[in-house]
């Protein structure tokens, strides 16, 4: 099993991929499904320059803390571990608005993390407030709130699930990515994973697409892409490659747990 290892950029551009070829699945919840994903760029400042250390994608999530509407970012441990490496590496996030409109928040730091599980490959981030539309708006342009998820389930065995990242071309652009594959199967017996669930669907996301959503036909958000395992034959050199995915619930439950638990701590990671 290999851990999908992003290549390195320097700004981000959004582009749009032609969806017409996945299946019947309506266009108006890609186009919403894309919005719920987030990009995240990981660097260590190094003089006038700086290193990208690591890129991949979120998932944006909202809840209500102390009756503020609130958003998290649920992705994967092995796109932001790198923010533990020293106090001058940062992260930038970039999101939509409900609209469609990016914003970027910027100089996320290790202390931004929420909650990590590292046998899960599991991250949680608190989204700062500070976020600054990409490009100049309209002055009586009014901010809609961001584009999150609302729809978490559970996936049925042999169900089509969707999964939607972002493929990282050169230095400077990326694109949309969308694959179509079906639910293998649902099993704690991965090695790597230490005997949690995770979903493994038989189509193989391609690098740069870690943190990125699965979801079905309905729009419902069914995991965080994780990483995949190849099963090589070594005489053909080819076979079944399989997309691993972290059940969306195991991001919830903690951001529960938390809010419950560590109300002082969620509030200054809040009013940072």
């Amino acid at each position: 099993m290999n851990k999908m290892k992003p290549f390195i950029i320097v700004c981000l551009i959004f582009c749009f991929f032609n969806y017409s070829a996945i299946g019947q699945v309506d266009p108006e919840i890609i186009r919403t499904t894309q919005r719920n994903v987030c990009t995240i760029k990981v660097i260590e400042p190094l003089n006038e320059l700086e290193q990208t250390l690591s890129v991949g994608c979120g998932v944006v999530l909202m809840t209500k803390v102390n009756g503020k509407n609130e958003y998290f970012i649920a992705t994967v441990y092995h796109v932001v571990e790198k923010l533990f490496l020293n106090n001058k590496t940062q992260a930038t996030i970039s999101v939509f608005d409900k609209n469609g409109t990016i914003y970027k928040a910027g100089n996320i730091g290790s202390e931004h993390i929420l909650w990590v599980n590292k046998t899960m490959d599991a991250a949680l981030l608190v989204l700062p407030k500070d976020l600054q539309p990409e490009g100049n708006l309209a002055k009586d342009y009014v901010f809609p709130g961001l584009q999150n998820l609302k729809l978490i389930g559970s996936p049925d065995w042999g169900q089509d699930i969707y999964l939607f990242g972002y493929r990282w071309m050169n230095q400077d652009v990326f694109i949309d990515i969308l694959k179509k594959g079906i639910l293998s199967v649902g099993t704690s017996g991965l090695p790597g994973y230490e005997g949690n669930l995770v979903y493994l669907i038989d189509n193989m996301a391609n690098k740069g697409m870690s943190g990125g959503l699965a979801f079905t036909d309905k729009g419902t958000g069914i995991g965080i892409i994780s990483s995949y395992v190849n099963e090589t034959n070594s005489r053909i050199q080819n076979s079944d490659d399989l997309t691993v995915c972290l059940p969306l619930t195991i991001f919830f439950n903690a951001l529960s747990t938390i809010i419950i638990s560590e109300p002082d701590r969620l509030n200054k990671l809040l009013t940072q």
